[in-house]
């Protein structure tokens, strides 16, 4: 189990961004239904314990993307929907950080 977890989380890592949760979900669709539902009963268990660790110091967004991941493997709606919001986030990372650094340099 821990390796097909390993394979699936390189796989899934290995994905182009924009296009990985969409891929991945496509590659999931022949497991067999009982993967499926184990699938969205683990995604189900990990978000409450995304929530409990909002609301103390926690890795609450590992949960939650953990959950959103696994829910994605059985919507393909999901799938699209992470990848456009990965592409954003990380857009939004690469500005932030342009501009972290322009402050950072601009006050040396």
């Amino acid at each position: 189990m821990l390796t097909h977890l390993k394979a699936c989380w390189n796989a899934l890592r290995q994905g182009a961004p924009g296009e990985r949760f969409e891929q991945f979900h496509i590659a999931e669709q022949h497991r067999p239904y009982w993967v499926k539902v184990a699938y969205v009963g683990v995604a189900l268990a990990l978000l409450p314990i995304g929530v409990l660790f909002a609301f103390i110091p926690g890795p609450a967004v590992l949960f939650f993307a953990l959950s959103a991941a696994l829910f994605a493997t059985q919507s393909l709606w999901l799938a699209r929907r992470l990848d456009l919001a990965e592409v954003a986030l990380r857009d939004a990372w690469r500005s932030l950080r342009a501009r972290w650094r322009a402050r950072r340099n601009k006050h040396a």
